[in-house]
């Protein structure tokens, strides 16, 4: 059976991790409250909904249960994120990433147990500063 990963918010991140997956065997369900953001990512997902995710009613629509893995991606709009990743624990997704946009948001999502919480600004930072560190100029 495929992997299947949901991707909630599909700004630059949501986008990147679905135009990744795009070639993977997991089957990729993405939401986004923009209809134009929709239609740039249908054609690289397995399936695009538009949809409120501030409202409750909205997520009845979508048939997310027991998916593998859910993946957050509201780093500025915090009620989407929590009311999202609420929504998916409910729904028995077994590993959910959550982005975060600032150490409060951070903490709510740890006290939420979300599996990982991430800050990707600050990930590729690292990782740059890293590669500057083991860069070999001589």
């Amino acid at each position: 059976m495929r992997k299947q990963c949901i991707i909630v918010g599909l700004g630059k991140y949501g986008k990147a991790i679905a135009k990744k997956l795009e070639d993977s065997k997991v089957e990729v369900l993405a939401v986004d409250s923009d209809m134009n953001v929709i239609e740039q990512v249908s054609p690289y997902v397995t399936k695009a909904v538009c949809l409120d995710v501030t409202s409750e009613e909205s997520w009845e629509k979508l048939p997310v249960k027991d998916f593998d893995v859910g993946v957050v991606c509201f780093g500025e709009n915090i009620a989407a994120s929590i009311l999202s990743c609420m929504i998916l624990q409910e729904r028995g997704v077994k590993y959910i990433i959550a982005k975060a946009g600032n150490k409060l948001h951070k903490n709510i999502l740890n006290r939420l147990n979300i599996d990982e919480v991430v800050f990707p600004e600050e990930f590729v930072g690292e990782t740059t500063a890293e590669n500057i560190l083991n860069l070999n100029m001589e």
